[in-house]
């Protein structure tokens, strides 16, 4: 690098070490997990919240996280596909 570049140009997202993907695992599942003792809360409902509030807000290391997890990413999955459904049968019906 020249001494008149100050700043180095990456191609590509950065790859996340294991901390920090174990630190994101760890926050999310017990975030989800401590919300979800409260009566009447489900983990998938609070998920959900979570998943759109951070779709909505384009956070991409959660949304990284997310789609390695086979849990939360089947959360993910049923949610878009039941929207996907209601949708189409309410402009089809």
């Amino acid at each position: 690098m020249s001494k008149f570049n100050i700043f180095e140009f990456k191609y590509g997202k950065e790859k996340k070490s294991l901390k920090k993907w174990i630190k994101i695992g760890a926050i999310v599942h017990l975030s989800l997990d401590t919300i979800s003792l409260i009566p009447g809360v489900q983990k998938k409902k609070v998920f959900n919240l979570l998943d759109e509030v951070q779709s909505s807000m384009g956070i991409d290391i959660l949304n990284d996280y997310i789609i390695q997890d086979p849990e939360l990413i089947s959360y993910r999955i049923e949610r878009v596909l039941d929207n996907s459904i209601k949708e189409y049968e309410k402009n089809n019906v």
